[in-house]
C-alpha cells in the first residue's frame, strides 16, 4: 500500500512562507497604486498649493452678534485674507466668538471676542507667555504676549469685550488685522435683525 503525503495545514506554514507572501502582497499593491496615481511621495515641507476653503463669517458672526452678551464686530481684512473658521470657543468659561483668517495661504490669524474679563483673557490656553510690550492702533491698546513656544497674542480691553489676537504670521501681518479691528464698529443687532425679517435683503 502506497504511503500517503499529508499536507502542512496553512496555519502551519513555516516564517519564511509568510515573509514572502507578504512580499509579493506589497509588491503587487505597490505597483497598483503607482500605475492608478493613487498615491505620490514627495520629500520636504507638506503641499500648500491647494485651494484655501472659505467659510461664511459674515453669517456666522451676524448670529453671534444676536445670541451673544456682548458686541461682535465683523472686520474688513484685505482681499489676500480668506476667512476658513469660524465658531464659538469658550474663554476661561465663558462662551466666545472665533473667526479664522489663512493669509496667502501660508500664515494664519485669529481674533476672538469674549466677555470673559482681562486676565482670563491674557490666559486663553495652556501656553506659558509674559506680557512683552503694548501696541497702538486707532483709539485701542493692545497688550502683546509671547513665549518660547507659543503663539504671541495681542489682547485688548474695550471694556464690553476683549479681543484676542492670536497669531502664526508676520508682525506686520498682524498689525494689520489689529488696525482692521480697531476700525470696525460692533454689529448692528438691530439693523440685522430687521434685515433678517426683511428675507435678508440689504437696503
Amino acid at each position: 500500500m502506497a504511503g500517503v503525503q499529508i499536507q502542512k495545514p496553512r496555519a502551519f506554514q513555516s516564517t519564511k512562507d509568510i515573509v514572502l507572501s507578504l512580499v509579493v502582497l506589497l509588491f503587487a499593491t505597490f505597483l497598483t497604486v503607482g500605475f492608478t496615481g493613487l498615491c505620490s511621495f514627495k520629500p520636504g515641507e507638506a503641499d500648500r498649493s491647494g485651494p484655501v476653503q472659505e467659510v461664511d463669517a459674515d453669517s456666522v458672526l451676524q448670529m453671534d452678534a444676536r445670541s451673544l452678551s456682548f458686541p461682535i464686530r465683523n472686520p474688513d481684512m484685505p482681499d489676500n485674507w480668506v476667512a476658513n473658521s469660524v465658531r464659538r470657543v469658550s474663554v476661561g468659561k465663558e462662551p466666545s466668538s472665533l473667526v479664522g483668517w489663512v493669509i496667502d495661504g501660508e500664515n494664519y490669524i485669529s481674533l476672538t471676542q469674549t466677555g470673559a474679563d482681562y486676565k482670563v483673557a491674557t490666559q486663553p490656553d495652556d501656553e506659558v507667555r509674559e506680557e512683552t510690550g503694548t501696541e497702538t492702533t486707532g483709539d485701542v491698546e493692545w497688550h502683546v504676549f509671547t513665549g518660547d513656544d507659543a503663539r504671541p497674542l495681542w489682547v485688548a480691553d474695550l471694556g464690553d469685550v476683549r479681543l484676542i489676537l492670536e497669531a502664526m504670521a508676520t508682525p506686520e501681518q498682524t498689525r494689520t488685522a489689529a488696525e482692521r479691528v480697531a476700525q470696525t464698529d460692533p454689529i448692528d443687532v438691530g439693523a440685522t435683525a430687521s434685515q433678517a425679517a426683511d428675507g435678508g435683503v440689504k437696503k
